[in-house]
């Protein structure tokens, strides 16, 4: 009986036996806005009108995001040989880290497992995001937690829209 079970579990290809929620979320995403609670706790922009950033999710669990502040200046020369306050900039003005993922689809919540990132502090650690899909193409994640766990309240809301290539 086990085996038979075994065999039915194996014979369901991976894109059946993903959540329909997972499924939505995979592929690739281009960052649309980038905004964070004001001092007023109203929501605004962190990189300007038009930040740029792409996320990925693959059916086997894994994800990839990269996100930059376009205003970012060139520094010119290899990091190590730059103007320090520069490479401060250019480090603040972004993030990118890989991982694994999981879906709680009951709680719209996906949590980014870091296996590596342009922050050492964020290795090791989870960040958890609410999800929201807006229409087939767009898609909004709400900070719910940092890299080490602590809660967010009223987090940064990164909106995406669906890369398709042709």
């Amino acid at each position: 009986m086990l085996r038979l079970l075994f065999a039915a579990f194996v014979a369901v290809p991976s894109s059946v036996a993903l959540s329909q929620d997972t499924a939505r979320l995979v592929g690739e995403w281009n960052l649309v806005s980038f905004t964070s609670p004001d001092s007023a706790g109203r929501q605004a922009p962190v990189w300007g009108p038009n930040p740029i950033g792409l996320i990925i999710y693959t059916a086997n669990g894994t994800m990839a995001a990269q996100l930059y502040d376009p205003r970012r200046g060139k520094l010119g020369v290899l990091p190590q040989g730059a103007n320090p306050e520069l490479v401060k900039a250019t480090f603040i003005g972004g993030y990118s880290y890989y991982g694994t993922f999981t879906v709680e689809t009951a709680l719209h919540s996906v949590t980014h497992h870091i296996e590596g990132a342009n922050n050492p502090d964020w290795i090791g650690g989870n960040l958890a995001r609410a999800y929201r899909f807006n229409g087939k193409d767009r898609l909004s994640l709400t900070v719910l937690t940092n890299f080490d766990g602590a809660k967010v309240v009223n987090g940064s809301v990164l909106v995406w829209e669906r890369v398709r290539r042709q």
